[in-house]
């Protein structure tokens, strides 16, 4: 018999209500969105009818991402001009995530960035709006240490994250359990490598050192595994948002840098669509949950919300029932 045999009545009319709703095989996984700046209204919608509907709150403990400003990096946003959606400034979105109890991070993670560009005043403006907040788990994930210096100067409450770009860069072939453990120098929490979730021998020896729970491995990366551009990919948008920027709230529009009109940095993802993508299957997963992982990350700032929608359906909750409600 299946745990989800064992939890559920399959013999009754009723569908799953309360935490029972939560996906079965981990209920008590907790999740990093992607999705800031793009998917806000929808985001609050979906937790607003998960309560009303299920008496559930989703268990989205952090959402992250940014627009266009100079220390932004990573990836670009779906829709660029979402910041101040149905008129909202940046602050109140901020506080309606934290009056819910989720955590708001500001990825500004630019590869390229040099003395000058900490004086963008879009960017800091971001951050002084974030650090108004004084919510404990509000955070920035960065990749530039001179950066993280200048935040840290500036408001040393505010929690950092060590950014996926910042490993690609420094550790592009293989990381260590002393790479990562030597980020805590400097930085609260760390962004799990994708290529790292299929090297077990690592995910235990992370497990051992008793700081898992600083640990946020991302689960549905697109790339593919052992992406030899990646780290070509992150200085491309970095350039973009530092070349766009031409004003307080007037940047490029970024496109999108997985495109063969970039000749020199095509995703092998489009290349070669018969190679294995950093999306992390279901097994493993458990895998990495029943070593003691229990923060996740799941990518969705670059995609449309039918696409964040599924992925949201596909990993928190009850698959032969709630799921179907989502779609």
């Amino acid at each position: 018999m299946t745990t989800s045999e064992h939890r559920f009545n399959y013999s009754g009319n009723k569908v799953p209500h309360g935490k029972d709703i939560l996906h079965p095989e981990w209920p008590d996984a907790k999740w990093d969105l992607g999705g800031l700046f793009v998917h806000d209204e929808q985001i609050f919608n979906i937790l607003d009818i998960i309560q009303n509907v299920y008496d559930c709150i989703l268990p989205i403990k952090s959402v992250f991402g940014c627009y266009s400003v100079m220390w932004s990096g990573g990836r670009t946003t779906h829709q660029t001009d979402h910041w101040s959606y149905s008129g909202w400034k940046p602050d109140l979105v901020f506080k309606e995530y934290n009056k819910r109890g989720i955590n708001v991070t500001l990825t500004f993670s630019n590869t390229l960035l040099e003395e000058k560009h900490l004086s963008d005043p879009s960017s800091n403006y971001l951050l002084d709006e974030l650090a108004k907040q004084e919510y404990d788990g509000n955070a920035v994930t960065v990749t530039s240490d001179m950066l993280s210096d200048y935040i840290r100067d500036k408001y040393p409450a505010l929690k950092q994250k060590a950014s996926i770009v910042k490993s690609t860069m420094e550790m592009p072939k293989k990381r260590t359990v002393e790479y990562y453990d030597s980020l805590f120098e400097r930085y609260d929490l760390i962004y799990l490598h994708p290529d790292d979730n299929f090297n077990f021998k690592l995910l235990e020896e992370i497990a051992e050192t008793g700081k898992v729970d600083k640990y946020t491995p991302l689960i549905n990366e697109p790339c593919v595994r052992n992406c030899n551009i990646r780290n070509d990919h992150y200085d491309e948008y970095s350039r973009k948002v530092i070349d766009g920027w031409h004003g307080m709230f007037n940047f490029t529009d970024v496109d999108n840098i997985h495109d063969r009109s970039h000749p020199n940095t095509i995703c092998p993802s489009v290349l070669h669509p018969e190679l294995r993508t950093c999306y992390v299957h279901k097994p493993d997963f458990k895998k990495m949950y029943d070593l003691g992982f229990r923060n996740f990350k799941l990518q969705g700032r670059d995609a449309s919300w039918e696409v964040v929608n599924y992925v949201i359906s596909d990993w928190m909750v009850e698959q032969n029932f709630i799921r179907q409600k989502f779609h």
